[in-house]
């Protein structure tokens, strides 16, 4: 029997086999939001993540129960400010 008739057969398994296991770097999916933005004493302040609906209303927060009420921004940038159907504000603890 002819070598060639053996080995390139071999060969054409072998490389199939490799190629199976071979792997594209994949970009890893963007991180969900897991933070919201407000302006606090000037400065942004990073926030837990407001659940907040999509609506006619600003999304708010107030800090404690008798704190002051602050607007939410999905970026720390004054064009994001986040929406909702509710005009009250949630009301959060900040450490």
């Amino acid at each position: 029997m002819n070598i060639r008739k053996l080995i390139l057969p071999m060969l054409a398994i072998v490389f199939a086999i490799g190629m199976a296991f071979a792997t594209v770097d994949v970009k890893p999916e963007p991180k969900l939001q897991v933070q919201d933005f407000i302006i606090l004493n000037g400065s942004w302040q990073a926030i837990p993540e407001q659940d907040c609906e999509p609506g006619d209303e600003t999304c708010r927060v107030k800090l404690g129960d008798s704190g002051l009420v602050y607007d939410v921004y999905d970026q720390m940038d004054q064009s994001t400010l986040k929406s909702s159907t509710s005009e009250n504000p949630n009301v959060i603890n900040l450490q």
